[in-house]
């Protein structure tokens, strides 16, 4: 039977950048947006990871 595994930093990763997504796109077109913003998030967390 197969292994599941779940890596805990892509669920972090998703959530915060799904509410800084929803928080950001308060104006505008939404979905551009949002998408723009969660896309930041993730570099910058991404990168963030190395230094934790």
């Amino acid at each position: 039977m197969p292994d599941l595994t779940i890596n805990l930093w892509t669920l972090i990763l998703g959530a915060v950048c799904g509410a800084a997504a929803v928080f950001g796109a308060r104006r505008g077109n939404r979905l551009l947006m949002g998408a723009v913003i969660g896309a930041a998030t993730a570099v910058i967390l991404t990168i963030a990871r190395g230094y934790f």
